[in-house]
């Protein structure tokens, strides 16, 4: 109890803090928007195939998430690293493997906001959300929902490696991407499946997302107490 206890409380901080700095919520919107509007605009009247808009979308949502993945996971230790805030919190006995499953767990919830934003306007821009129901609708959130945690547990993990070397964000997205392009590959693999036709076909990349979110999240549970005190 004393465990769930501190990983509530350091949600509640983590959230505290990300919806408060409107300039970060802003930044990470537009960016996000500005995205899906380009590539809606640069693309948009060529495929007119719902197949062909299928595919685009899934990229062009797979591609926005990511990156403002990246910005919010480089906020994750930044202002805990440069203010001395981690070696406070970690003076109070919180474990240090608590302060990662808190972290991972407030990044999940912020990027599943923005997704649940952004996805509708994706799909509107591209002239799909007339034709996905409410059904599919919830079964993309469920598929991005899976991928976004399998990016923060690998995410924060690195973050908290990058942040305390010089050049942590451009680190981050260094050593990041390729560690994830398992999942960016299964998620956008399913979101076209879904967009197309409104299945899983047998769910394979989304249970290769699953299992390989479940592998790292336990991987780096037990090595974040090594990361965090470095």
């Amino acid at each position: 109890m004393k465990a769930f206890r501190q990983i509530g409380a350091l949600i509640r901080k983590d959230l505290g803090l990300q919806f408060r700095s409107k300039e970060t919520l802003v930044l990470i919107f537009v960016f996000s928007v500005l995205v899906v509007l380009i590539f809606a605009f640069a693309f948009g009247p060529i495929f007119p195939e719902k197949v062909e808009r299928g595919k685009l979308t899934a990229s062009v949502l797979w591609a926005a998430f990511v990156f403002a993945g990246i910005i919010s996971l480089n906020r994750s230790f930044t202002l805990e690293r440069s203010h001395g805030a981690i070696d406070g919190i970690r003076l109070t006995g919180v474990d240090a493997s608590n302060l990662y499953l808190s972290k991972v767990v407030s990044n999940v919830v912020f990027l599943f906001l923005l997704e649940i934003v952004i996805t509708p306007i994706a799909l509107q821009f591209l002239d799909l959300l007339d034709v996905v129901t409410v059904g599919i609708l919830l079964k993309l959130f469920g598929v991005l929902s899976v991928g976004t945690l399998g990016f923060c547990a690998v995410g924060v993990l690195l973050a908290g490696m990058s942040t305390s070397a010089n050049g942590g964000e451009s680190l981050l997205s260094v050593i990041l991407l390729p560690l994830v392009i398992p999942i960016i590959m299964g998620g956008a693999k399913s979101t076209v499946s879904l967009l197309v036709t409104g299945g899983l076909e047998g769910g394979f990349w989304l249970k290769l997302i699953a299992a390989y979110s479940l592998i790292f999240l336990a991987a780096a549970y037990l090595l974040a107490d090594a990361v965090i005190e470095e």
